[in-house]
């Protein structure tokens, strides 16, 4: 599957949720979420663990020379005993970081919001536009629009994954 998407601080978290609400955006659930990352020869690989619903093995990758709106390539899959995965890619693998959040999960069209309070880092904003029943200059587009919209500030715009923020702290 594929998505555009950015990362970005999020400095008015009320600001931002009252301008999601104002349009039309609808807030989804808002959940924990503990991401442990795995060494992988590329991209990067995670077991994400979230509070009330199933676990799931992310593989995915995007750029990170250009922190968009730009295309991320990632792959799902729902896991019911997400223990015995843990242990075998921790053992296979190794472990490269562990990331603790609490997501609130908006939707707008075919842009998924992320409103993020990370564990050692702060509050985040993540778009990701779906590009499950549009093509990729409109995933673009839409992402343009959602920026626009949020009055996000494009010069503040992360390329990497909160682990590798995380790291550097």
């Amino acid at each position: 599957m594929k998505n555009i998407e950015i990362k970005s601080p999020l400095a008015d978290r009320p600001g931002t949720e009252e301008r999601l609400r104002s349009l039309g955006a609808k807030l989804e659930w808002t959940r924990r979420q503990v991401d442990t990352f795995f060494n992988s020869p590329s991209g990067w690989l995670k077991l994400r663990e979230v509070e009330g619903c199933p676990a799931e093995l992310i593989s995915y990758r995007r750029s990170v020379e250009n922190s968009g709106p730009r295309e991320s390539d990632y792959h799902i899959l729902r896991i019911d005993e997400p223990s015995e995965l843990h242990s075998v890619l921790e053992s296979s693998l190794g472990i490269l970081g562990r990331v603790e959040k609490q997501r609130a999960l908006w939707i707008y069209r075919n842009t998924r919001v992320h409103l993020d309070r990370v564990e050692g880092l702060g509050d985040f904003l993540e778009l990701e536009t779906v590009l499950a029943d549009i093509d990729s200059a409109e995933g673009t587009a839409e992402s343009e629009e959602v920026i626009n919209l949020l009055e996000l500030d494009r010069e503040s715009f992360i390329s990497v994954p909160y682990l590798e923020l995380l790291r550097e702290t």
